[in-house]
């Protein structure tokens, strides 16, 4: 049974509808499979509170270079030092989110989302460009007991309509990793703060940061100690403002 209810017989058009439907829901189970073959539920971080699928040295992708089941690099199976500062930073602040609308842009494994919604978010969306981070964020947040966020896997970034409605608290973490990145979300972030949404960003200090210096101020900084970010030792949260 695919379990995809359809009334037959099917009007023309709708056969087609049905069988992507029924395509899509396979690929589903499949990311899933992937995702819980591959990964390993994790608390060890910055944001105890919440239950993750992720990578750990026990885990066949945490030595591989390339894993060549998979389109994308399987970024959202790590907890990045943005993403737990963020987090953090949304326990220990709830008022930033608390009955407002949330985004999380380039949401990776869909902590930060899980965090706006723990501390009282009305709604909460979390984007992605690879489907894959799109199905680890729905099995996450099954394993903190809640509802599936609304989705999105468009590149937002990209687009150039006003993200609706205001009042939004808009999330970004770890996407500062080169100029290009840097200058689409500047461009992206002045839209969005004109219409009076906050725009947080979290980051370890990534070169990226210095083209948008200008624009953004300090508003927390935290100590690292996973192991997998062991690179960096401290992370910060960035308000940005558009002067």
């Amino acid at each position: 049974s695919s379990g995809i209810n359809a009334e037959w017989p099917l009007r023309p058009g709708e056969l087609i509808v049905l069988l992507h439907k029924m395509a899509s829901k396979r690929a589903l189970q499949r990311s899933y499979q992937l995702i819980l073959q591959n990964t390993k539920v994790r608390t060890k971080n910055l944001v105890p509170e919440l239950s993750l699928y992720l990578l750990d040295k026990s885990c066949p992708w945490y030595y591989q270079k390339e894993v060549p089941e998979l389109e994308h690099d399987p970024f959202w199976s790590v907890f990045w030092p943005g993403g737990q500062v963020l987090s953090r930073f949304i326990f220990d602040n709830e008022n930033v989110v608390k009955n407002r609308d949330v985004m999380d842009i380039g949401c990776g494994c869909g902590a930060l989302g899980i965090a706006a919604k723990i501390a009282g978010a009305k709604s909460v969306m979390c984007n992605d460009i690879d489907e894959l981070a799109m199905a680890a964020v729905q099995l996450n947040f099954k394993l903190n007991e809640l509802e599936p966020p609304i989705l999105s896997a468009e590149d937002l970034l990209q687009s150039s309509s006003i993200i609706q409605p205001e009042n939004t608290t808009i999330f970004l973490g770890d996407m500062f990793y080169d100029e290009v990145m840097a200058g689409k979300i500047l461009a992206w972030c002045l839209r969005n703060n004109q219409i009076e949404n906050d725009v947080y960003i979290g980051d370890p200090g990534r070169w990226g940061l210095d083209f948008i210096k200008d624009h953004i101020t300090k508003v927390a900084e935290y100590d690292i100690s996973d192991e997998d970010c062991d690179e960096f030792r401290t992370a910060s949260v960035f308000q940005f403002i558009s002067n």
